[in-house]
C-alpha cells in the first residue's frame, strides 16, 4: 500500500509524459517542469523491512529528489514521528552506528537530511544503509536499504540539480 501511495505522490508531482526507470531497488522518475523548464527527478527505495503498529504494517522509504533545482534526501514513514526534529541512527555497511538529528517533515511523517548532497555522495560508497528511528509512542524501529545501483540514481539526480 505504501509503495502505491509513494508512486501516486511522485506521479502527482510530475505530468503523465515522464518516464519511470528502475535502478535495482530504486524506482525513479524524471521530467521537465512545465513552470520552470528545469528537470525534476525523484528516486524512491522502499525497505523490505516493515514493522507493525496498531494492527497495520508500516513501511519506510528513502527518497532522493531534485525539485526546482533543490536537492533533498529524506526518509518517508507510514507513521507519525512526532512534531519535532527526529533523531535518526544510521549505519553504513558494517560501520559504527551514528545518531544525528534530521529535520522533521511538516506532517510528522518524514525526516530530512540536513546536508543532502554530502549525504548522497557518502551513500554511494556503500552497499547498504541501516536506519534506526523511534516513531511516536513506540520503541526503536530498524530498517535496511539496499544501495545497489545508487550510482545511476546519483547520475540522474546530479544532472537534474546541476551539482558542481
Amino acid at each position: 500500500m505504501k509503495r502505491f501511495i509513494l508512486a501516486l505522490i511522485i506521479g502527482a508531482s510530475f505530468s503523465a509524459s515522464a518516464g519511470i526507470d528502475k535502478f535495482g531497488p530504486w524506482v525513479a522518475k524524471s521530467e521537465t517542469n512545465k513552470m520552470t523548464d528545469q528537470t525534476d527527478f525523484a528516486a524512491i527505495n522502499t525497505s523490505t523491512d516493515t514493522y507493525s503498529k496498531a494492527g497495520s504494517t508500516r513501511e519506510t522509504s528513502l527518497v532522493l529528489r531534485c525539485t526546482d533545482n533543490k536537492t533533498e534526501a529524506y526518509l518517508s514513514f507510514s507513521d507519525y514521528m512526532g512534531s519535532g526534529d527526529p533523531g535518526i541512527t544510521m549505519r553504513l555497511d558494517d560501520g559504527k552506528p551514528v545518531k544525528r538529528t534530521w529535520g522533521g517533515g511538516e506532517g510528522g511523517d518524514a525526516a530530512f537530511v540536513p546536508q543532502p548532497i554530502g549525504f548522497i555522495k557518502e551513500l554511494a560508497k556503500y552497499k547498504k544503509v541501516i536506519f534506526g528511528f523511534e516513531p511516536y509512542g513506540t520503541t526503536m524501529q530498524i530498517v535496511e536499504f539496499d544501495l545497489s545501483e545508487i550510482d545511476k540514481v546519483i547520475e540522474n539526480l546530479s544532472q537534474a540539480c546541476k551539482w558542481k
